[in-house]
């Protein structure tokens, strides 16, 4: 029979666990895994977590001398480095790398046409869009809405084999396992700009492009200047 941890070495990694869940929901950290809504759900699960491994450890009684219990082996402690190194070195948010790997699926627009993009930014030139949205009005029939506007995209670099370079932003409907990839084609984007770099992008609507390696028609966009930033808080869509 396999050897297994012992009860108080499960219950001390039930305990770091609720402390790296709780202090990982108590920060921006927890957006690098799960939507913003989903918060609170940490949190409460934290605590849970936490107070179940207090209870079994309070409840702890010294083993008898009969030897009914046998104490599990010293490496078992080792399964709790997982769990401590990510209160000292998290995992960053999914990247280039990860989108690259995404399998790509064209968008399918069905029903009436979503509303007009808006008005441009307060004290600006152009209008502010997600990838989402300027993905959707670049596959409408009727792409009037976006003639002779300029728009600002945000989102990080991707390489793209046809030249140039995608502007992307991961989308979750819950947590990072269920990520898919968005992606502007920017056909003329400068070299300068190395991928997972986080820039912003204004520029006009121009027809979405094909490349080679995907097989089908992506958005793109007409760089009119793009400039670096930084990375915000809530990195997925």
């Amino acid at each position: 029979m396999s050897a297994r941890p012992d009860r108080t070495t499960q219950h001390v990694l039930l305990l770091l666990l609720g402390v790296v869940t709780l202090v990982v929901a108590g920060s921006d950290r927890y957006l690098d895994y799960v939507r913003a809504g989903f918060r609170p759900f940490l949190l409460v699960a934290g605590a849970v977590v936490l107070a179940v491994a207090v209870v079994g450890l309070l409840g702890r009684r010294p083993a008898s001398r009969s030897g009914h219990e046998h104490p599990g082996p010293a490496v078992g402690w080792l399964l709790a480095a997982p769990v401590a190194v990510v209160l000292v070195v998290a995992p960053p948010a999914l990247g280039a790398y990860s989108a690259d790997r995404l399998p790509a699926t064209p968008v399918t627009v069905a029903g009436s046409p979503p509303p007009g993009i808006g008005a441009d930014d307060p004290g600006t030139d152009h209008r502010t869009m997600t990838l989402l949205a300027y993905t959707i009005w670049s596959a409408q029939p009727d792409t009037s809405a976006l003639a002779d506007r300029r728009v600002r995209l945000v989102g990080f670099v991707s390489p793209r084999e046809a030249g140039g370079w995608y502007l992307t932003r991961l989308r979750v409907n819950c947590c990072a396992a269920d990520a898919t990839a968005l992606r502007v084609a920017v056909p003329d984007g400068s070299a300068e700009f190395a991928p997972d770099q986080w820039v912003e992008v204004v520029g006009g609507f121009t027809e979405p492009v094909v490349d080679p390696a995907v097989g089908f028609a992506q958005p793109a966009v007409d760089a009119l200047w793009v400039r670096r930033v930084e990375a915000p808080a809530e990195t997925y869509e």
